[in-house]
């Protein structure tokens, strides 16, 4: 009888840890695990233009920085051009990560319900080193020109980027260390 009770307890904590996985909530919930943390409106074209994202997250995994368009055309017609955002990752008040985002790339565009995004950083949540006051800032560096066209419908789009069939991020060419 022991030995049921200790196999039935480990079943059930396996079957919690598997449920809870990145694999599993890819697999069979995608509509709840990919949806957007944040999708904020962010002028890109314009240099020195700054906003602070406050990363909440529900799930460990890898996460996208999308810069995203409401308008499928920028996708059927392959738009991209020069464009960098220089950004700091905040906790506790510290600047605890900085660098500039990678150049948009063709490879990296995804149409969804419309919205045209272009995935430019890839990082993982929770961020090494920080508390729960993780705060994203982004400053354009290099206007995303090829966007004026569309300046009212920009916007800045996190998400997360996790590939279940494969076991890791769509665009892991665009990962951070951290």
């Amino acid at each position: 009888m022991k030995y049921l009770k200790i196999t039935a307890v480990l079943l059930i904590v396996v079957g919690i840890y598997f449920f809870k996985s990145d694999w599993f909530q890819a697999s069979f919930f995608p509509e709840s695990y990919y949806k957007n943390t944040c999708f904020v409106p962010f002028d890109v074209t314009k240099e020195g233009n700054t906003i602070t994202i406050p990363l909440k997250y529900t799930h460990s995994t890898c996460y996208s920085l999308a810069i995203s368009v409401t308008d499928k055309d920028i996708f059927h017609d392959n738009i991209v051009g020069p464009g960098t955002l220089k950004y700091h990752f905040i906790s506790k008040g510290q600047i605890i990560a900085t660098g500039n985002t990678y150049m948009p790339n063709r490879r990296h565009l995804r149409l969804i319900n419309g919205v045209t995004s272009i995935n430019i950083l890839v990082f993982n949540l929770p961020y090494r080193g920080a508390g729960k006051d993780l705060k994203l800032q982004l400053t354009v560096h290099e206007p995303f020109n090829f966007l004026s066209a569309y300046k009212e419908k920009t916007f800045c789009e996190i998400s997360p980027d996790y590939n279940p069939k494969v076991g890791k991020c769509y665009n892991d060419t665009l990962m951070i260390s951290n």
